[in-house]
């Protein structure tokens, strides 16, 4: 695992001050914050949830692609030996991408679907943050349909995607008694 000096390093080198470098940095603060919520009621490692929710977007850095830059993701983190965060960068896609999805993008023909907690709320939390401001579900949804209204394979996933972001944000709400989007957009 990527210490956080470690992480942002790696950001700074393949981001070099981008715009989507500060929407990880944003995104990996509020996963945090949400992490430190969530401690109150399971075991949450803060430091994975850091690494992998400021470097799920590095593929960025080669293409700004929907699905492909979380492949690039991929590639650019497991040749540097983090298999982590390189798990993180193709499952935040479209929160999972199935082994029948993933081959077809020259990825391990393996299913790519967040398992673990901090798995999961990378793509929960980047999905409640356009650019480097919370927003809804909702909103952000609507949004990335509008940019990819011409994707019509990305577009054929996406209601899986936010019907599985919404799923996983009601269990956490029911467990912790709040809403994420109220954790997320309190500074």
């Amino acid at each position: 695992m990527l210490t956080r000096k470690e992480s942002f390093y790696l950001l700074n080198k393949y981001g070099r001050g981008s715009n989507w470098a500060k929407h990880c940095i944003a995104v990996a603060e509020k996963a945090v914050k949400l992490g430190s919520v969530l401690k109150k009621f399971r075991s949450i490692n803060s430091s994975l949830l850091w690494s992998t929710s400021l470097l799920h977007d590095i593929g960025r850095s080669t293409t700004h692609d929907p699905i492909l830059h979380g492949v690039e993701g991929f590639k650019i983190l497991s040749l540097l030996g983090h298999e982590e965060e390189a798990f993180v960068c193709a499952s935040h896609i479209l929160f999972g991408l199935k082994a029948s999805e993933a081959i077809q993008f020259n990825l391990p023909n393996r299913d790519f679907i967040p398992q673990t907690y901090e798995e999961k709320l990378v793509p929960l939390v980047d999905y409640l943050i356009e650019f480097d401001q919370p927003t809804t579900l909702n909103k952000r949804f609507s949004a990335i349909r509008k940019s990819y209204k011409k994707d019509i394979f990305f577009l054929e996933r996406l209601d899986r995607a936010q019907e599985t972001a919404r799923n996983f944000m009601l269990q956490i709400e029911n467990e912790i008694g709040e809403s994420i989007e109220k954790i997320l957009s309190d500074s």
